[in-house]
């Protein structure tokens, strides 16, 4: 039996690293990558923190948060400016040149196609529709839904119940070590795309399958179930 696809969106099918030009405006550092790389761990820190305390609150207010702390670090205040930048950068984010082959593939091959992502699910449609992949999606599932952001185990839940399937009839992709772990704590299963930078823990859980990007993964779910 076929399981349902089920993908994290930021880093797995977009691409972050378009957001570089942005940070390099916003604090004309000679390396924006590295500092947005950092603001984006301090969103993850942000959400792991406000979901094991249980005080959620939206991604989009998170990612604003982040800058502001990131601005902090670099001796300075975040300016309204500076957040109007951010917001409109993260709205056209790009699909990974791989994402919608990849996605034609499996929908062609007759899977059913979901995502699952910690932004808002009004936010999730925005970005799959700019980025061209929305009508290759069965169905935009938000962690906003349940307000506990993975890898906590109502959000993969969640989807699942969505979904009408069972917790192992879906399969999880990510391009996080800690998204990974999440699901198959929850019950699910999990593949691994091999984004750049982006590795699994050697000593936790692993997925079923990891492939160098969504087009990989198409080819070896399509040999396997046909």
């Amino acid at each position: 039996m076929k399981p349902v696809i089920v993908f994290d969106m930021n880093e797995t099918l977009l691409d972050m690293s378009a957001l570089d030009a942005t940070f390099g405006r916003i604090f004309g550092h000679p390396q924006p990558s590295e500092l947005r790389k950092r603001w984006f761990e301090q969103v993850l820190q942000l959400f792991l923190t406000a979901t094991v305390i249980g005080r959620y609150r939206p991604f989009d207010k998170l990612t604003q948060e982040a800058l502001g702390m990131l601005a902090r670090q670099q001796g300075r205040e975040a300016s309204a400016e500076d957040r109007k930048a951010l917001e409109a950068a993260l709205g056209k984010i790009p699909a990974y040149p791989d994402a919608r082959p990849g996605l034609e593939r499996l929908k062609a091959a007759g899977f059913v196609v979901a995502t699952l992502t910690n932004s808002t699910e009004k936010a999730a449609e925005r970005l799959l529709e700019q980025a061209g992949l929305r009508p290759l999606f069965d169905r935009v599932l938000s962690a906003d839904e349940v307000k506990r952001y993975k890898p906590a185990p109502e959000a993969y839940a969640y989807a699942a119940k969505e979904l009408e399937v069972k917790p192992r009839e879906v399969l999880l992709v990510a391009a996080h070590a800690w998204d990974i772990a999440g699901a198959l704590a929850a019950g699910c299963r999990a593949a691994f795309i091999e984004r750049p930078g982006k590795v699994m823990n050697p000593e936790g859980p692993q997925p079923e399958l990891s492939a160098r990007d969504v087009q990989d993964l198409a080819e070896q779910l399509v040999a396997k179930h046909g």
